[in-house]
């Protein structure tokens, strides 16, 4: 994984602290990454589950519908040949012409022969893929298949960061596969968990973004001022602002905290969220944990900027 980051002199940081910046950023983007993976997942996994899990169709009721429009006598009746031999038809079809078009883009990208036999074997591959897929999700208690899948591609990533020699991902992927495999061994046998998973997942999303958007120097910055102060004082202004922020991110840090730990806060009241079990603290803690890193990475500006005062170096940046 690549450090995209600005250059020390933006980040105001240098030495071990930029050493250590760096690798906390590092840790933020691996972890950014697998939450979308986690989140994207576990959603497809309750729209596969709800769409094959009963012996209704969606698709069949749509095309009832659709009848009716265009004045079909009784098209409730034709409801279960929808369901039985048009719907699973349509499937089938699509599946495996996605199949045939992916092998074709991929040929094609390669500069290497698409022959027609190869293409449809690709195509009849993803069907019986698809298939599979599906039978596994609907059969198979959610713990397995979500502890399946997070292992499957916990070793890949680490397969590929182990031959890159990028040590850090080794160690995330050892990690989060270990607490990710613990962690399914507690869910629900159904998805009812996944959009409430979802959820508490886009919370630690937003919020470390916003501290990777803070080192990397993508916070909004407000000008207005900046415009009418004469330039021999926009060094310091400058300073007093990310004074400024760095005091708000504090603070919002030590309500964070309370919020979790205080007297009456959610984790000494043991509230758990009903659908994954989890404890409620873990979604605040995700804003304790990153106003806590953009309080520091403040403090480390604001220390910048008094020591080596200079003007800003763009007027509004997001």
């Amino acid at each position: 994984m690549t450090d995209d980051a600005p250059p020390p002199s933006r980040r105001g940081v240098a030495g071990l602290v930029g050493a250590l910046d760096a690798g906390v950023y590092r840790v933020e983007g691996a972890l950014v990454t697998i939450i979308s993976l986690v989140m994207t997942f576990t959603v497809f996994l309750d729209i596969v589950f709800r769409a094959f899990a009963t012996g209704e169709s969606q698709l069949a009721a749509k095309l009832v519908t659709v009848l009716g429009w265009f004045g079909a006598s009784e098209p409730q009746s034709m409801y279960p040949t929808l369901r039985d031999v048009v719907t699973p038809a349509v499937l089938v079809v699509t599946t495996f012409f996605t199949g045939w078009a992916v092998f074709v883009a991929t040929r094609r990208r390669q500069r290497r022969p698409r022959p027609v036999a190869h293409g449809v074997a690709a195509g009849a591959l993803a069907v019986g893929g698809a298939w599979a897929f599906t039978r596994f999700v609907v059969q198979v208690p959610s713990k397995w298949v979500c502890a399946s899948l997070l292992l499957a591609g916990c070793v890949a990533y680490l397969v590929v960061s182990a031959r890159r020699k990028a040590w850090l991902g080794v160690a995330i992927a050892g990690v989060v596969g270990g607490v990710g495999a613990w962690f399914c061994q507690y869910l629900p046998p159904q998805y009812i968990w996944s959009q409430e998973l979802s959820l508490i997942l886009l919370a630690w999303l937003a919020f470390l973004g916003a501290s990777m958007a803070t080192r990397a120097g993508k916070h909004i910055q407000v000008d207005a001022l900046g415009r009418v102060i004469p330039k021999a004082l926009q060094p310091w202004t400058r300073a007093l602002g990310l004074m400024a922020t760095m005091l708000f991110c504090a603070y919002i840090t030590y309500l964070s905290y309370e919020h979790v730990f205080g007297p009456r806060g959610d984790y000494g009241s043991g509230e758990i969220r009903p659908a994954t079990r989890i404890p409620a603290w873990t979604i605040i803690m995700a804003a304790l944990v990153s106003f806590g890193l953009m309080t520091l990475r403040f403090l480390g500006l604001t220390l910048d900027a008094l020591i080596h005062p200079r003007a800003p170096e763009r007027e509004l940046s997001h």
